[in-house]
């Protein structure tokens, strides 16, 4: 594998069947409520979900009005994965590990194992990180920065606003704000400002799955590459109930979990 991967180096035009041909970078993940069940997805927004590896989970987090942790299981059916909040929630954080993956000369990509990706000392390597935040209500406590490393953060209630209203976001990149962003709404690139802000049109069907994206400047072999999403839905009844799961985990008291990384499949 190793010597296959330094002979495409060398190539302008390849084409493999494990090469991808739409940049890994624009997979996200967010969480997608349905009766009861905050299940965390992985996809295009605009286009849809695609199969999720739970090895790729990094954790996740369930907080009430009061910022305050709401303990938590994560259930795995297959290759979908569900948060289950022990009480009622105001937001929900997770993180995924999308892993290594290498860019060829012809702009396609291929994803590589951690010791596929340190035996070529990470050259054109990048890892793909991904986060996001979901709120179901508002105070101003859930308001504030939850501490992710790329992370949206809403200006003003958006439960507060309707069709056609503007909601005001800004981008944070390790709590501070950026200028050069790229935040995506609806497959559209939006206008950033200099203070990091971005203004979203809420159309007919609501407020929809809000994207930004932001490469780490000082990292190189391997470089990194993080993005976040942001929702905003309102619930009526929240309840524990999932589909029949194949195994539970418990986060204890604090509400969070860390998986072994077994597999790097995106």
């Amino acid at each position: 594998m190793l010597e296959q991967t330094l002979k495409k180096l060398s190539l302008t035009v390849a084409f493999l069947p494990l090469i991808l041909s739409q940049p890994v970078l624009a997979h996200v993940i967010w969480f997608d409520y349905n009766d009861g069940n905050y299940e965390l997805v992985f996809g295009h927004p605009e286009e849809g979900t695609e199969p999720l590896t739970p090895s790729n989970f990094r954790g996740a987090m369930a907080y009430d009005l009061s910022r305050e942790i709401v303990p938590s299981n994560t259930s795995v059916e297959g290759d979908r994965l569900f948060v289950v909040p022990e009480g009622e929630v105001a937001a929900l954080t997770a993180t995924y590990d999308n892993g290594f993956w290498i860019e060829y000369p012809d702009g396609s990509y291929e994803n590589l194992s951690p010791e596929e990706a340190e035996a070529i000392n990470y050259e054109n390597v990048t890892n793909y990180l991904k986060s996001t935040k979901a709120l179901y209500s508002w105070s101003d406590e859930v308001a504030t920065p939850f501490g992710l490393p790329l992370e949206i953060v809403p200006l003003e209630n958006p439960f507060a606003l309707g069709i056609g209203d503007n909601l005001s976001v800004r981008v944070l990149y390790q709590g501070n704000a950026i200028a050069n962003p790229t935040v995506e709404y609806l497959g559209q690139e939006l206008t950033v400002d200099a203070n990091g802000i971005a203004s979203v049109l809420i159309g007919e069907g609501g407020l929809q799955v809000i994207e930004a994206s932001y490469d780490d400047p000082t990292a190189s072999n391997p470089g990194i590459s993080y993005a976040t999403t942001f929702t905003a839905q309102t619930v009526t009844a929240q309840s524990t109930s999932v589909p029949e799961p194949s195994f539970l985990l418990a986060f204890g008291v604090i509400g969070a979990t860390t998986l072994a990384l077994k597999r790097n499949k995106s």
